[in-house]
């Protein structure tokens, strides 16, 4: 099991080292990093997220003034109630703190959806979602998407037998996707993990199509192309 995971809020002293320290554990992936809680209130919606680590941000949740120096770390619970979440203090972090810290939190939070047999709900219960094309609505199947490309004025999909063209957002689209099967790579780029061809040390391969990576996003994508995708 992937932990998704999110981070919120602005940067305190020592904060800037979180997402390297997320990058070295195999089982955590970082989704996405919010200023604001209306922005990881879109990613929230998803119920893919498990983890929300919280930093400096201006809403009732942020830490008060003489809690500056933690980070809260929570787990997710989703419900059928408005909003659809809820928050579980998990623990608390001091900063500055170190990758073994950081390391046992996440495992003490693997241990109690392993213990309580904590399922997630999750929007991906069918094997598809809808898309607007110019024409028509198209299904689009999970395991027939290669890739998704950014263009200048639109995003074209590019499926096993045909490309679709569509003027959705980016942000949209991604939040389709399931997490485990599906990764953006790329400021152009989001690629399917089960048409990976071959993975160098500065590019991915699907198929023909060559997309560069940074030396952390490959270290990324390394790490979570080994897992398994349903």
């Amino acid at each position: 099991m992937v932990l998704n995971c999110i981070i919120l809020g602005s940067d305190p002293e020592g904060f800037e080292e979180l997402e390297n320290f997320l990058a070295a554990i195999p089982y955590v992936y970082l989704a996405a990093r919010s200023n604001n809680m209306e922005a990881a209130k879109y990613w929230l919606e998803t119920q893919t997220i498990h983890v929300l680590i919280t930093g400096h941000y201006h809403d009732p949740l942020s830490a008060p003034p003489d809690e500056a120096g933690v980070l809260p770390v929570m787990m997710m619970v989703y419900n059928d109630t408005p909003p659809g979440f809820d928050f579980l203090p998990v623990a608390v972090m001091q900063l500055p703190f170190t990758p073994t810290t950081l390391q046992d939190v996440f495992s003490k939070i693997y241990k109690i959806i392993e213990m309580h047999a904590i399922t997630y709900p999750t929007k991906y219960d069918t094997e598809y979602f809808m898309l607007r094309t110019p024409h028509r609505m198209e299904k689009v199947f999970y395991e027939d998407l290669q890739y998704v490309e950014v263009m200048d004025d639109h995003i074209m999909l590019h499926l096993r037998d045909q490309k679709l063209v569509t003027t959705e957002k980016l942000d949209w689209i991604i939040s389709q996707l399931p997490l485990n099967a599906f990764m953006h790579v790329h400021h152009w780029f989001v690629i399917g993990f089960r048409h990976i061809t071959h993975l160098a040390d500065d590019h991915v391969m699907i198929g023909e199509a060559r997309i560069a990576l940074t030396k952390a996003m490959r270290t990324e994508l390394a790490k979570r192309y080994q897992l398994p995708m349903y």
